[in-house]
């Protein structure tokens, strides 16, 4: 178990869902703060550092930027490096979610939807891992999902961009071995966060029958303790872990299609 007590940690898609809750029970643990959020959303997240700060005395600053911008990652790296703090913990955590058949959801939302869940994490992990390893201490922790383990039926660009993030988390941690510095990913199934609330998401999936709808808080207090263990992957839960992690690797891909072609409607 490692101690995060003074530490810095930089969130983004902190004012809401896991990144909020996540962000909350850093604070817990005696973390700094650092949390990035949509534009839009600066007054909310203003709001709940001020309580983080008050409740458990840490220190909380926030970066409302826009990540699908041309520089949105590096304005955050700027500005956190101009203040001469270090980011001991980088969590990769804003993501978009589109439901609906790939060709007729529209190109921009769903390119917008690559630039957050992918170009956002490769070039903060990029700008931030750098400086880690030169200092020889860092954690990076990516929430990725369990749809980061097969294709999922009307969410084809989401999953497609949480396997992404799971073999890049992957390749890069074990690249890092030996510098003080590791990569995890956190893998939850649905979670009742504001992604799952779109004009176009279902209010109701057969998956949920299955596995139900878990919450931020739950996700982030599990995630949190399997990150302090040192996880390389960590599914909660332990029925999307049998499914996930160990019944995936003996169902054909073809038969994987189809179930979830009908879990997710």
């Amino acid at each position: 178990m490692i101690s995060l007590t003074d530490k810095n940690v930089l969130i983004t898609g902190a004012s809401s869902g896991i990144g909020k809750a996540l962000s909350e029970a850093f604070a817990k643990e005696g973390a700094h703060l650092f949390l990035g959020c949509y534009p839009a959303e600066s007054p909310e997240l203003s709001a709940w550092a001020e309580d983080l700060k008050r409740r458990y005395g840490v220190r909380v600053y926030t970066y409302p930027v826009d990540l699908a911008a041309e520089r949105g990652p590096e304005t955050i790296h700027e500005e956190i490096t101009s203040t001469g703090e270090f980011i001991h913990v980088l969590v990769n955590n804003a993501g978009l979610m589109a439901y609906g058949d790939f060709h007729r959801l529209a190109l921009d939302r769903q390119e917008m939807l690559i630039k957050v869940n992918i170009i956002a994490y490769f070039r903060l992990t990029h700008l931030f891992v750098g400086d880690m390893v030169k200092r020889g201490e860092g954690r990076i922790l990516n929430v990725s999902s369990v749809s980061a383990f097969q294709p999922s039926v009307y969410q084809a660009v989401y999953s497609a961009t949480k396997a992404f993030v799971q073999n890049f988390s992957e390749a890069i941690n074990q690249e890092l071995k030996g510098t003080g510095v590791s990569v995890c990913t956190l893998n939850p199934s649905y979670t009742n966060t504001p992604m799952l609330k779109g004009e176009d998401f279902p209010t109701h999936l057969r998956w949920y029958l299955i596995c139900g709808l878990s919450s931020p808080e739950d996700i982030a207090r599990k995630g949190l303790r399997a990150f302090l263990k040192g996880k390389t992957v960590y599914i909660p839960g332990l029925r999307n872990w049998f499914i996930h992690d160990v019944l995936l690797r003996f169902v054909p891909r073809s038969l994987t299609d189809q179930i979830s072609s009908w879990v997710l409607k």
